[in-house]
């Protein structure tokens, strides 16, 4: 396993330029892991590993590919690289439950055999001689002694990478090397008719990982250059926004436009807003904004005019149509707000808030009268949103609600 010192691999990035990356990433063997703008590494070792595990967990629920290989030249922008879940499993399930045995009891239909006569009975088809019953095909114990063996060795095979890998995350500890080399196709075949005959739900998330490091490419005694997370953590930002603060179905509240051309009416894409929040009767637009100005306070680096714009085009059409008067209430009110990140531990925000207002936007060409033309600039902190994961945390809607108003 190799020894890695985890604080010395650990940063947070600072979005600019090429300095975007987030997650892990091994260059030519060299370690380090990427934690996004505002979030607060933690000084305890212990809770230092909690936060790479959050850091991982918040990756996998909020990116597309779950799985995929080892890093290719041109695919800069993919989202994930590396099987680490898959090792992190196999990691976590040999405390839980040790090397795989084969326990699953299998039959086949042969001529000769140990007879399961119950099984037989049931499936196979009787003939009948004078007063004599028989059997041309008989249900027998599969006697796969070798096979099941294999899988076992297979395991051990996928645990010591595992630990190989990313092992150093958990404890110095490392099992018994192998006593199987990789034979890629053979194993492949084993873990692929493991799956397509076992209805146990835990082998079958055990097998599919196992295949997903099988299937990890390159020579594992060579440094690799592989990483596992994104280099637009702006969309994992937008994607926790709208999953702890937003409603499920948002199309209606979609300003709509079209063409008509020669009396015929052309649709075009819809203006959409990141998230839609209900809190009461009012309704709370929110632009989720992965911004630095959380971190450098530089004016700079708050949203820009064409963002403020779109908002306020977005209130007016909640506030104006007469279908949200009538779903919400006369009583309804229309609310802008940019969702920025910061770390409220370093920014010794009072009472320890994890939500901050630092001031609103307006426009120029409007006068201003109504709540929806004045964004609220709000700071979120990062490691508590990530920690939340889950859809609608309603504690945390008022919260915002109520800053937003304020």
């Amino acid at each position: 396993m190799r020894k890695v010192d985890i604080r010395s691999k650990c940063r947070v990035n600072s979005n600019c330029e090429k300095d975007t990356f987030v997650g892990l990433r091994c260059s030519d063997g060299d370690i380090s892991i990427n934690f996004p703008i505002g979030y607060h590494i933690s000084e305890d070792d212990n809770e230092l590993r909690k936060d790479i595990m959050l850091l991982f967990t918040t990756l996998s629920a909020n990116t597309k590919r779950k799985e995929s290989d080892v890093l290719r030249q041109g695919n800069a922008f993919d989202e994930m690289e590396f099987p680490l879940q898959s090792y992190l499993y196999l990691i976590k399930d040999f405390f839980a439950r040790g090397y795989y045995k084969e326990q699953e009891v299998s039959y086949k239909v042969a001529k000769k055999g140990k007879i399961n006569w119950n099984r037989t009975i049931k499936t196979q088809k009787s003939y009948v001689q004078s007063t004599d019953v028989f059997y041309l095909d008989f249900v027998t114990k599969n006697d796969r002694v070798k096979e099941n063996e294999l899988i076992t060795l297979i395991h051990e095979y996928c645990v010591y990478e595992s630990f190989e890998q990313m092992g150093w995350l958990f404890t110095r500890i490392m099992p018994e090397k192998p006593r199987i080399i990789k034979q890629d196709r053979i194993f492949r075949s084993v873990l692929k008719e493991k799956l397509a005959n076992t209805y146990n739900d835990k082998n079958r998330i055990l097998f599919r990982h196992m295949l997903a490091i099988i299937d990890f490419e390159g020579d594992r005694n060579s440094d690799k250059t592989y990483r596992y997370g994104t280099y637009r953590f702006e969309y994992v930002w937008e994607k926790m926004i709208d999953k702890v603060f937003g409603i499920e179905n948002k199309a209606d509240y979609f300003p709509k436009t079209s063409w008509w051309i020669d009396k015929t009416k052309h649709e075009n894409a819809s203006l959409e807003p990141d998230t839609i929040m209900i809190s009461g009767t009012n309704v709370y637009i929110l632009d989720a904004k992965y911004y630095k100005y959380g971190v450098t306070g530089n004016t700079r680096d708050l949203p820009e005019s064409t963002s403020i714009n779109k908002q306020i085009t977005y209130g007016e059409y909640v506030a104006t149509e007469k279908k949200f008067k009538k779903k919400h209430g006369d009583n309804m009110r229309v609310y802008n707000a940019f969702l920025m990140p910061f770390d409220s531990l370093k920014r010794k925000c009072p009472d320890n808030s994890q939500m901050l207002k630092i001031g609103e936007a307006i426009s120029n060409w409007k006068d201003n009268s109504e709540e929806y033309q004045k964004i609220q600039g709000i700071l979120i902190d990062v490691k508590s949103l990530m920690s939340i994961n889950v859809r609608q945390e309603m504690n945390e809607i008022e919260k915002l609600a109520k800053l937003i108003e304020s």
